[in-house]
C-alpha cells in the first residue's frame, strides 16, 4: 500500500532527529494526540486532508467508517518503527 512509503519517510525523519538532537533531548514523543488527528482529519474532515463521508462533514471524498482505522493503524506502525530505531541505535542503557 502507499502508506508504507509514509512510514518509511517517518522512520527516516525520526532517525535524523535522533541523530541530530539525541544529545540534547531527554524525552521523545512521536505523535501528539493521534486520536484527535485521526478523528478530526478522517472522521469529520475538519483538518487536512479533509476526508470524510457526507453525513459526517462537508468532504468531497473519503469513508468516515474505514479511513480513521486505516490512518490510526499506520500511525501506530510508524510509532512502533520509530521506537525500534531509537531502542536499537540510540538508546543508552
Amino acid at each position: 500500500m502507499y502508506f508504507d512509503m509514509y512510514r518509511e519517510d517517518f522512520v527516516l525523519f525520526a532517525d535524523i532527529c535522533f541523530k541530530s538532537f539525541g544529545d540534547r533531548v531527554k524525552y521523545w514523543v512521536t505523535f501528539n494526540e493521534p486520536n484527535l488527528q485521526v478523528s478530526l482529519s478522517y472522521r469529520y474532515g475538519e483538518h487536512p486532508p479533509c476526508r470524510c463521508s457526507g453525513k459526517f462533514g462537508n468532504c468531497s471524498e473519503g469513508d468516515s467508517e474505514k479511513d480513521p482505522f486505516v490512518a490510526a493503524h499506520n500511525i501506530i506502525l510508524s510509532h512502533a518503527a520509530a521506537v525500534d530505531i531509537y531502542r536499537n541505535r540510540y538508546q543508552v542503557i
